[in-house]
This record gives structure tokens, C-alpha cells and sequence, in this order.
């Protein structure tokens, strides 16, 4: 059976001015590069709204859901086969990394710099966490996976300047 992956696009980027899932198409080109490795892919949207502005099927935010903690865990709750979430904010992931995201086992992967990358987890088939508002307790009793020689590549966006020198470094 596909790998069922779930890009988390749904939020609006306040910190970043503008909506972090339409910088450089990030999510339908993710979208792309899951299926052409087999994969099965949703997008977590948010609102019926933005349903239009991705080509994958999408998947809305529970209105009961108030935290990224409890939209995941409806998720898992209604898609009880093993699941890797990604993030639309990782403008960095390439295809070392996503096969490195890919290959992992269940827990949460670590990055260079020691963080736990919670939006990047794999949630093994048939997990049943404990309703939790922060992803960190979400996924408390998984295990974590050591990424830090992918570098850079799993760093998160939330500033505009970060967009600036990422379009600096490629040209």
C-alpha cells in the first residue's frame, strides 16, 4: 500500500505576510515529487476556500479543530494507515532530503541544530495519541530520528527575509 502523505497548508503565514503554501508553489510541486515516488498525497487546506488552490485532493480543518495538534490528530483519528506529514514551509527540502523524510521510521525527525521537527513526523499505522494542543505532546511517545546531516534542508520559513536569502543563494 502507497505511503499516505499529508502536506499541512492550511495556514495563512501572519508572521510571513503572505500564505507560505503559494511561495514557489511549494505544495503542488511536494505534491508532484510524493506521487512520482508512489506515494499517496492530500493537503491538509484549511478551509473549503482554499480547496482551488491546490491539485492533490484536499482534506479540511475539522471545525471542532482550533491547533495544528488537533487538526493532525483528527487526521490520524479518520486515516488510520501509517502517515508522513510535511510542511509547506520547508522550501529547502530536496530530493536527498525527502528520501531521507521517506525511508524514516515512525517518530519525529531531528535537525542540524537539535530541533525536533514535529511537522515532518512519521505517525505509525494504528496510532492512537492522546488529544493534545501542541504537537509536542501529540507525538510524545514517539521516538525521535537523527537528520542533522541533511543541513539546512528541513528549515522552516516564517520570515520574509528568510524568502529573501533563499532567493539570493539561488541565483
Amino acid at each position: 500500500m502507497a505511503l499516505l502523505c499529508l502536506i499541512l497548508a492550511g495556514g495563512k503565514g501572519a508572521r510571513m505576510g503572505q500564505d507560505k503554501a503559494l511561495v514557489f508553489d511549494t505544495v503542488n510541486t511536494l505534491a508532484r515529487e510524493l506521487k512520482s515516488r508512489n506515494c499517496k498525497v492530500v493537503v491538509a487546506c484549511g478551509t473549503a476556500d482554499r480547496v482551488s488552490l491546490f491539485s492533490e485532493q484536499c482534506w479540511l480543518d475539522p471545525p471542532e479543530a482550533e491547533t495544528l495538534a488537533e487538526i493532525i490528530c483528527k487526521f490520524i483519528e479518520d486515516n488510520p494507515e501509517e502517515i508522513q506529514l510535511f510542511p509547506c514551509d520547508m522550501y529547502r527540502l530536496n530530493e536527498t532530503a525527502i528520501s531521507t523524510i521517506l525511508a524514516q521510521s515512525p517518530g519525529i525527525p531531528v535537525d542540524a541544530e537539535g530541533q525536533e521537527q514535529y511537522t515532518l513526523s512519521r505517525i505509525p499505522k494504528g496510532y492512537k495519541p492522546a488529544p493534545a494542543l501542541s504537537l509536542k505532546h501529540l507525538f510524545a511517545d514517539l521516538k525521535t530520528n537523527q537528520m542533522a546531516f541533511l543541513g539546512n534542508r528541513l528549515e522552516n520559513f516564517n520570515h520574509p527575509n528568510q524568502i529573501d536569502d533563499l532567493n539570493k543563494s539561488n541565483q
